[in-house]
């Protein structure tokens, strides 16, 4: 943790879990947090919370102490006000001795930030990507208003010039049948990493973020898993893009409507005849065209999927085997992650800590909060976010 200090409500029994050798030549620490846009805090959204714990004023001072108590080295923060960054964020972490940036759409109020302990790290550039009707994957405009950060650290205290990380955070597309343009996001993110790293071809990259992914999607398996990537039916049906067509209602009013059997004894064979082949040739024509959307449809998947796996690096996710040192957070849904890292209505796990394994190693993860701190969800009077925050302790190994 950062210093010796009471720990905060949201801290009490969150406890380091050990994963591999404690004593590398050198250690950090990362945190990934969505802190919740206080704009985008709605009651609708969170009925069981009390009208205090939505409020700025009771939230600000809750989401410091813990940052305060947790004192990562690097902090990557999704869902940053822009009012409250200029207000409150921005001073605090100059104050506290870090450096920080942020980035954030033209079209929203929120954006994501790379924070770093100044007295560990130097940032020597930084990239801001954008995702949105300015960019193309695969000769396709995107259609979301999502972005990432990526700042390069170079460790001060190293005697080797090339000791350094390469940190991005995101925040992906938040609908939850947006598979497909998660995937064009992912893309777009990974050769800006990619750009970076080539620059920086000795640096670790670590990646952080709200994927808006849960670990079945295909989304996770293409980040995580060796090539090629076997995608079962579920993933790629789930990857097939979500058209406007699809989300209107069938019932069309200017169709033909079916002739009950009476109607059709009356209307003699003919006019049975004639509506039947009419009702035919447009069912025909409707499930023709049906077929021939989905095989483009299809073609556009093959394309992002072959482009993420020849493009992307496989990393790992620091959470990624969290169920074997805590047997409570183990679901059926998925291996390894944890059961939550959102716990609102609804509940589930969609934010993480990546990295590439080259050179970086994982010794110890922060714990969950227990669930019963958490029902019926947060924020509440001891959580200010509907999420909860990840920390790892890396090793560097020189």
């Amino acid at each position: 943790m950062g210093q010796a200090r009471p720990p905060p409500d949201s801290c009490i029994d969150r406890k380091w879990l050990p994963l591999a050798n404690p004593s590398p030549a050198t250690s950090f620490t990362v945190m990934s947090y969505n802190v919740l846009c206080q704009k985008l805090v709605k009651r609708a959204m969170f009925p069981y919370a009390s009208k205090s714990s939505l409020k700025w004023k009771t939230r600000r001072p809750r989401l410091l102490d813990e940052l305060s108590y947790l004192k990562p080295d690097i902090m990557c923060l999704q869902e940053v006000y822009t009012k409250n960054w200029d207000d409150t964020f921005d001073h605090w972490f100059k104050r506290e001795g870090y450096g920080a940036q942020m980035f954030q759409s033209v079209y929203k109020s929120h954006g994501v930030s790379v924070s770093w302990n100044k007295h560990r790290f130097e940032a020597v550039d930084q990239l801001c990507v954008r995702m949105d009707r300015t960019e193309q994957v695969c000769g396709e405009t995107l259609e979301t208003d999502n972005v990432a950060l990526i700042v390069v650290l170079r460790f001060i205290d190293s005697e080797e010039k090339d000791a350094g990380l390469v940190v991005s955070n995101t925040h992906l597309y938040w609908k939850p049948n947006g598979c497909f343009e998660r995937l064009q996001q992912q893309i777009l993110l990974q050769r800006a990493v990619n750009k970076m790293q080539e620059k920086y071809p000795q640096y670790s990259l670590v990646s952080c973020g709200d994927y808006n992914t849960t670990p079945d999607d295909a989304g996770y398996a293409l980040l995580t898993l060796p090539r090629p990537v076997t995608l079962n039916e579920g993933q790629l049906d789930n990857l097939l893009p979500q058209t406007q067509a699809e989300e209107v209602d069938d019932s069309d009013s200017d169709s033909v409507k079916p002739m009950s059997y009476s109607e059709m004894a009356a209307a003699g064979t003919r006019a049975e005849t004639d509506e039947s082949i009419s009702k035919r040739r447009k069912l025909e024509n409707e499930e023709r065209e049906i077929e021939q959307e989905l095989q483009r449809d299809t073609k556009r998947v093959e394309q992002l999927v072959n482009t993420m796996e020849a493009e992307g690096q496989v990393l790992k996710s620091c959470y990624g085997t969290y169920a074997d040192v805590d047997p409570s957070y183990r679901t059926e849904q998925w291996k390894g992650e944890p059961v939550y890292t959102n716990y609102s209505l609804w509940k589930g796990t969609l934010d993480y800590i990546f990295f590439s394994p080259n050179k970086l190693s994982v010794c110890e993860v922060l714990s969950l909060p227990s669930e019963d701190k958490l029902k019926p969800g947060i924020p509440n009077d001891k959580f200010s976010s509907d999420h909860v925050s990840l920390v790892a302790r890396f090793g560097f190994d020189r």
